[in-house]
C-alpha cells in the first residue's frame, strides 16, 4: 500500500541481494483479493504497529527535537561569525516545540456563559391536550 510492487521489488535487490518475479511479489500484495487469510492478519497486524508506534522514530520524539535544536544553537553560539538570525530562528523554533504549538492541543481560557431554556414534553398524549397545556403555562 505505501510502496508499489516494483519498488519492493527493487528494495528486495538491493537490501538484501535477493531477486524475486514481480508475480511473486504482487501475489503477496495485501490488495491481491486470493491472498490467503493468514498473511492478511499478519499484514494488518504489522501495518498497524507500523503506523501507531512511533517510538522508534527519533524526530517525533519532542525531547529528540529539542535536543536537536540545543545542538544547533550551541553549534551557532560558538562560530566565530555568529549568525545572529538562524540563532534566533533556532529560539523561536525550541519555544515553538516547547510550547506544543505543533500539536492539535489548544486552550482555551475564560468564563463561559451559557442560557438555556426547559421544554417540557408530556408523555402520551394528544396534541390537542399539549396545546391546551403549553398555553395554560403562559
Amino acid at each position: 500500500m505505501y510502496e508499489r510492487p516494483v519498488d519492493v521489488q527493487a528494495a528486495l535487490k538491493e537490501l538484501f541481494e535477493v531477486e524475486i518475479a514481480l508475480s511473486a511479489v504482487i501475489y503477496y500484495d495485501i490488495a491481491n483479493p486470493t491472498l490467503p487469510k493468514k498473511w492478511k492478519a499478519l499484514f494488518n497486524k504489522i501495518r498497524k504497529k507500523f503506523t501507531e508506534d512511533t517510538s522508534s522514530i527519533g524526530i517525533a520524539q519532542k525531547s529528540y527535537r529539542l535536543r536537536e535544536l540545543d545542538k544547533i544553537y550551541q553549534n551557532q553560539k560558538s562560530a566565530k561569525m555568529q549568525n545572529t538570525k538562524a540563532m534566533k530562528d533556532t529560539l523561536e523554533q525550541a519555544a515553538k516545540e516547547s510550547g506544543d504549538v505543533f500539536t492539535n492541543k489548544h486552550k482555551i481560557e475564560g468564563e463561559l456563559d451559557v442560557q438555556h431554556s426547559v421544554v417540557r414534553v408530556p408523555a402520551k398524549i394528544s396534541p390537542e391536550e399539549w396545546k391546551r397545556q403549553s398555553q395554560s403555562e403562559k
